[in-house]
């Protein structure tokens, strides 16, 4: 590594900042507490519920003229939009009859429900609000997907990035108009205030893409009324990317955007040492970060909001359970489409059960509590939502078939098991 490109780091900080790195053991503490405009965070964890938190930090605490980049990839989880119904978008009897089922996470941007696992990596940027532009980092993505030989991947009209169909190549990076044949590689949410904002998205490196067809496939859809986000199906493929490469190249075309090739070339450096450091002439750090970002108690709260019932199940906007199907407002939401991967067999989707004939049912529930139920099934007002309770309770009345159809669409969860 060369002395000349500002490493060690407190060669070429203040004096004030040389005693702030000597009360700090890590470079992860050193950046979050500077003020180099221009930060990169590699996550060792793949703790879903410490990721997520640690990018709401950074984007709490950093001042509004710094950009960060956070990168991070996940144990397997689905994670719900900030607004998202988890019995609309999620498969909860496969889920309790999983052996090693995936988490349920509820992030705080909106947006739809994704899956993640090792095989998805994760990008987030944090930025001026004055600076927000929906494509730019999808763009940025992208220009580092090119280098890296997916030559196909493009920003289509929803802001995801796309690989457009065999044999088509596109100079441009943002599609003006829709393409058939495309298929997503990756999504994007985002979180807007006053003064800061946040762009974040996924990307299918080489992800188990029959869990993304089966896991998010909800067998109570049919029958739900939901207010809040639903999630837009899309046709998914991997580019089959090497995790460290993808996540270096997305990298380095950040710091190209904003410190420039100066930038780049210390990057470099820092990223082959794989130790971290900063230089604040050029305005660029870069840490890895790992299990002790759960050591700061404001990371330490964001991971038990982020794990708590009352957050996953509790924040679920209104909706209603019927029978008959309740009258969709919009049109028909196609069905969850299997992945089109070569090295994946058809993925058979048992058919979903229909509820005995004559059957009427009508439960309003909102954040996760019951609002209103139709008779035989009053004595559940008040009580949680659950597929569980709410067959228990059909049994009890004599409705033995329609209770046990109600759990094999809804499942039980444990957001039934804490009362009230």
């Amino acid at each position: 590594m060369s002395p000349s490109r500002g490493l060690p780091f407190a060669r070429t900080i203040s004096r004030a900042h040389q005693q702030q790195f000597r009360r700090y053991k890590s470079t992860f503490r050193a950046l979050l507490c500077s003020q180099i405009p221009v930060q990169v965070y590699i996550s060792r964890s793949n703790n879903p519920y410490l990721n997520l938190s640690l990018e709401h930090h950074l984007f709490q605490i950093t001042p509004p003229e710094i950009t960060t980049l956070l990168i991070y990839t996940n144990s397997p989880s689905i994670v719900l939009g900030r607004n998202q119904n988890p019995w609309v978008e999620v498969n909860h009897p496969r889920l309790s009859s999983a052996f090693n089922p995936p988490l349920i996470v509820r992030r705080r941007s909106g947006g739809g429900t994704v899956f993640h696992d090792l095989g998805n990596v994760n990008y987030s940027v944090a930025m001026p609000t004055s600076t927000f532009c929906r494509d730019k980092h999808a763009q940025m993505v992208v220009r580092a997907l090119r280098k890296l030989g997916v030559v196909g991947a493009v920003v289509n009209k929803r802001h995801d990035i796309v690989i457009l169909p065999e044999g088509m190549v596109l100079e441009e990076t943002k599609l003006t108009q829709e393409v058939a044949g495309t298929r997503k590689v990756s999504g994007s949410a985002y979180k807007l205030t006053t003064r800061r904002s946040y762009h974040h998205g996924t990307m299918l490196l080489e992800s188990r893409l029959e869990d993304v067809s089966g896991y998010l496939r909800s067998a109570a859809r049919e029958w739900m009324k939901a207010r809040g986000v639903g999630s837009v199906r899309s046709m998914v493929a991997n580019v089959r990317v090497e995790e460290r490469k993808f996540a270096g190249a997305v990298v380095e075309e950040f710091v190209r955007m904003y410190a420039g090739e100066e930038g780049v070339g210390i990057l470099r450096d820092t990223m082959a040492s794989r130790k971290g450091g900063m230089d604040e002439e050029v305005g660029v750090g870069v840490c890895w970060v790992g299990e002790e970002a759960g050591e700061i108690e404001e990371v330490q709260k964001g991971v038990a909001e982020l794990m708590s019932l009352e957050w996953i199940y509790g924040q679920t906007p209104q909706f209603t359970f019927s029978l008959p199907a309740p009258k969709a407002d919009d049109e028909p939401i196609p069905p969850l489409p299997q992945p089109k991967d070569p090295l994946l067999r058809d993925v058979a989707t048992p058919p979903v059960l229909q509820p005995p004939e004559g059957s009427e049912l009508d439960i309003i529930a909102n954040k996760g509590i019951i609002q209103s139920a139709s008779p035989p099934l009053e004595n559940l007002v008040g009580k949680r939502f659950d597929g569980g309770t709410i067959a228990d309770e059909l049994k009890s009345n004599g409705k033995s078939s329609l209770g046990k159809w109600v759990e094999s669409v809804l499942g039980r969860t444990p957001w039934s098991n804490i009362g009230p």
